[in-house]
């Protein structure tokens, strides 16, 4: 593939692989082939085994989408709003006006609990950073477990899907460090990349509260994936991606998990997008997938019609804020394949 280093993209279809490709190499001088096993931070792709775990826990504890938040959480100022409406990314939560850091997740609740909504429910803004704790923290007084803990324990271990949040020692050797885009190729959309570099906008605000890992060299440090940020800090294979929705596919919850919560403009991505309970609806080039894209260009996401699955991890980033046409054709050329 063009401008790639090194690359997986894998297709399931109900537990069959369709498609492994692993191309190029861990670094740039060539030397460390990359593999079937290599795995890769992928950012806000994390975010959809977030979702799922959180929706397993609502369901088991009979809160379900519809209960209100500050039944589990009263410390919000959120009013009555919903889990339905948070992880529609609905709640106005996706920055902070204390500055805390995103290593102290005891200080970041507590600057979750003292910030008023930034927009009121019925609009949409992507929360980058801060979904994850609120996923977290609402695991841990629901079910007692950390949200990564549970992935692990509940559908990680027992399917044998190969991605982690809080990813062990004993796993760090397979992990390819990431390398930034090339300097000066300007962002799409640009409405979004002109509003994450203008002072003061929500844009900004919502990635870059709570501070710190914030950039690519950042997340190559070892204590990243083993802290496990539920929203962005999940490291895996295309493979693990792959697996892990094709057995989103053959739960009883699926449907529900993707029905659509909200669709509009984003006050923070600045573009249309539609959201079910925090997966992204209408992904990939024929726009029937939902699942979740990462920073850089990584993805997992499935397609109910055919039910198909895929993940695609890389190294190299691309300054886009949805994965290019370039590595979404990779979708398309197996559903033209095998359909």
């Amino acid at each position: 593939m063009m401008e790639e280093i090194g690359y997986s993209f894998v297709a399931i279809r109900e537990g069959q692989e369709l498609v492994g490709l692993h191309e190029g190499w861990q670094d740039r001088e060539n030397t460390v082939s990359w593999t079937a096993d290599t795995m890769a931070p992928v950012w806000s792709a994390t975010k959809g085994p977030m979702a799922v775990c959180l929706w397993m826990v609502l369901l088991r504890s009979g809160l379900g989408g519809e209960g209100l938040v500050r039944r589990v959480w009263p410390e919000l100022r959120v009013g009555d709003l919903t889990f339905e409406e948070m992880f529609s990314h609905q709640g106005g939560l996706a920055g902070l006006n204390e500055t805390c850091s995103i290593w102290n997740r005891e200080e970041v609740v507590r600057a979750l609990e003292k910030q008023e909504p930034l927009w009121k429910v019925g609009q949409q803004g992507y929360h980058p950073r801060t979904i994850g704790f609120l996923a977290d923290e609402l695991m841990r007084r629901i079910d007692g477990r950390s949200l990564g803990d549970f992935w692990r324990e509940e559908i990680a271990e027992p399917e044998g899907i190969d991605f982690w949040i809080g990813l062990p020692e004993t796993q760090h050797h397979r992990v390819a460090p990431l390398f930034p885009a090339r300097a000066g190729k300007g962002g799409e959309p640009k409405p979004f990349y002109e509003a994450l570099l203008t002072k003061n906008s929500l844009t900004r605000l919502a990635f870059s509260s709570p501070s710190g890992l914030s950039g690519v060299s950042e997340m190559n440090q070892s204590k990243a994936w083993k802290e496990g940020f539920p929203a962005m800090g999940g490291v895996g294979s295309a493979r693990g991606l792959a697996q892990f929705y094709d057995w989103v596919l053959r739960q009883d919850f699926w449907e529900e998990l993707i029905r659509p919560r909200i669709k509009g403009l984003d006050l923070i991505q600045k573009v249309e997008n539609s959201f079910g309970f925090g997966m992204m609806l209408g992904l990939g080039p024929e726009r029937t997938c939902f699942g979740h894209p990462g920073a850089g260009g990584s993805y997992g996401m499935c397609d109910p019609e055919r039910k198909m699955s895929f993940g695609f991890v890389m190294n190299h980033f691309e300054a886009n804020l949805y994965p290019s046409e370039e590595r979404l054709s990779l979708i398309r050329d197996v559903v033209s394949d095998y359909s």
